[in-house]
């Protein structure tokens, strides 16, 4: 050991040459390009190596083998660090071990951005991005390849082209496509970029009308069960969303794609309910969101057309064990059992709740053309009395699992029937599934299966320990007052004892 130190000691300009020389060809090989740093770090380390073998004495045969033999093997590890350096520059490769996957972009957004007909280019209107926004744009560019691009401009630096764009102030978005441009006018997010993407490169997907006059919910944000949020999304995704008062109109306008019936409370006039069946027999789209109501209205005059799709409502309120959103009551349908459809097969186990829903059962012919699409669990029935307190009754009840939504194909036409429309009311539309199931049924009903479904941001799973006031309070004054305290009196016992 002794003379492996005197060695050392003996011939520092071999050890900072060598390492010289590894950061000089680490930095030509993977660093910047036309930089003269790998070169002049290079050029130095030759020279110390020249000049500790100058010093090198040669004759003395047991000096030159211990250095050597040192010399050989520091510089095989540093060449390993390189090459492991190098490859790891060339070759980048990163696993995401997050719960949700939050830094991997969503497969809507893989699909959207390599099928890509057009680049998209990005422009970010500031003097520098957070490092989150950077990576979701990596992710983009990473997927995408040459079809992706973004890139950060100081307004102030180049005032000729944030007067191109019409640049108002720092921080705005803007993507660019050929001759089209979008501003995005939401937080840069994954759903919100995807979701400009999809307006910028792609005609619009449809055109969906709300039907009006019945009791139905509302379009306008603040009203009690208003869709406002349900009716932005639709519009994020490039559909055209107005209301419809059939028996005013008198017909359903022809460039119609998708009828949406959310929530009537009262029956629909029989012109309006053939309207609408000879609209899905003509090949369009007929969303209908049917909260149970008292036997002698739950069909809402659409017995005819649901008899005629091969639907049937049950009419009888779902309930469960348990309080599944607190102060809703037990009132609460949850569900994570979805077909294989294109409406839900990319559901997985995630939930889907159904405030004050209703079964939906495919009978006769629906049987044959429609599919159930979502199923209730176990410890879930109908209930028949709703003047006391919920309790399952064999006689009268039925035990779950209970349909509560199905999907059918009539002729050319398509038909979604779900025994409710509290789920997307605003507030309950981005809880869980349930905004993905709205979105996808009417881009199911509009024939888009080409396109994108659902394309929303994942939020951050919420591991924050809740614990009751009494609780935090002791753990508080443990932390502040216990812990030093218990640890000052330890100290004073030891000092007492070797006093």
């Amino acid at each position: 050991m002794n003379t492996l130190v005197k060695v050392v000691r003996n011939h520092w300009p071999a050890w900072l040459g060598i390492a010289l020389v590894t950061a000089g060809v680490v930095i030509i090989l993977v660093g910047p390009k036309n930089q003269p740093w790998g070169g002049l770090l290079l050029g130095a380390g030759v020279a110390l190596l020249g000049y500790a073998l100058f010093r090198l004495p040669l004759w003395d045969r047991r000096a030159l083998a211990v250095g050597g033999n040192v010399a050989l093997r520091t510089l095989a590890v540093l060449v390993i660090l390189g090459l492991v350096n190098f490859l790891a520059v060339q070759y980048p490769y990163k696993v995401d071990l997050s719960a949700n996957q939050r830094f991997t972009l969503a497969p809507e957004s893989q699909k959207l951005v390599q099928n890509l007909k057009q680049p998209v280019r990005v422009i970010i209107f500031d003097q520098q991005i957070t490092p989150p926004a950077r990576q979701l744009l990596e992710n983009y560019r990473k997927v995408a390849g040459d079809k992706f691009s973004f890139e950060v401009i100081d307004p102030r630096s180049n005032p000729v082209k944030a007067q191109d764009f019409g640049v108002q102030g720092f921080g705005e978005v803007h993507l660019e496509s050929g001759k089209r441009r979008e501003r995005l006018r939401e937080p840069l997010t994954e759903s919100s970029l995807s979701n400009a993407i999809v307006r910028l490169t792609q005609s619009k997907q449809g055109n969906v009308v709300f039907l009006q006059g019945h009791g139905e919910k509302s379009l306008e944000p603040g009203q009690r069960g208003s869709m406002s949020q349900a009716q932005q999304a639709l519009q994020a995704r490039n559909f055209n969303v107005q209301p419809l008062n059939l028996a005013e109109a008198g017909q359903i306008p022809k460039d119609t794609n998708v009828v949406v019936v959310a929530g009537p409370q009262q029956a629909l006039l029989a012109p309006e309910a053939r309207a609408l069946e000879q609209f899905v027999n003509n090949g369009g789209g007929l969303l209908l969101l049917l909260d149970p109501l008292e036997p002698a209205k739950n069909d809402r005059g659409l017995q005819d057309l649901l008899k005629w799709a091969g639907v049937k409502l049950d009419g009888r309120f779902i309930v469960s064990n348990t309080e599944i959103i607190q102060g809703a009551g037990r009132g609460v349908a949850v569900t994570t059992r979805y077909a294989d459809h294109p409406i839900t097969k990319e559901f997985g186990q995630s939930l889907a709740l159904f405030p004050l829903a209703q079964a939906v059962d495919l009978v006769g012919e629906g049987e044959k053309t429609g599919v159930p699409l979502f199923l209730t669990g176990r410890g879930i029935w109908a209930e028949s009395n709703t003047q006391e307190d919920p309790f399952f009754d064999p006689q009268q009840d039925r035990e779950g699992p209970l349909p509560i939504g199905v999907a059918v194909e009539k002729g050319k036409g398509r038909l979604v029937v779900i025994g409710d429309s509290e789920f997307v009311a605003d507030g309950l539309f981005n809880l869980q599934r349930n905004g993905d199931v709205f979105l996808n049924s009417v881009n199911w009903l509009a024939q888009n299966e080409a396109q994108p479904l659902s394309i929303r941001s994942k939020d951050p799973t919420n591991r924050r320990l809740n614990i009751a006031t009494p609780l935090a309070t002791s753990v508080t004054l443990l932390a502040l007052i216990g812990l030093p305290g218990g640890a000052l009196v330890a100290a004073a016992v030891v000092w007492w004892r070797r006093r």
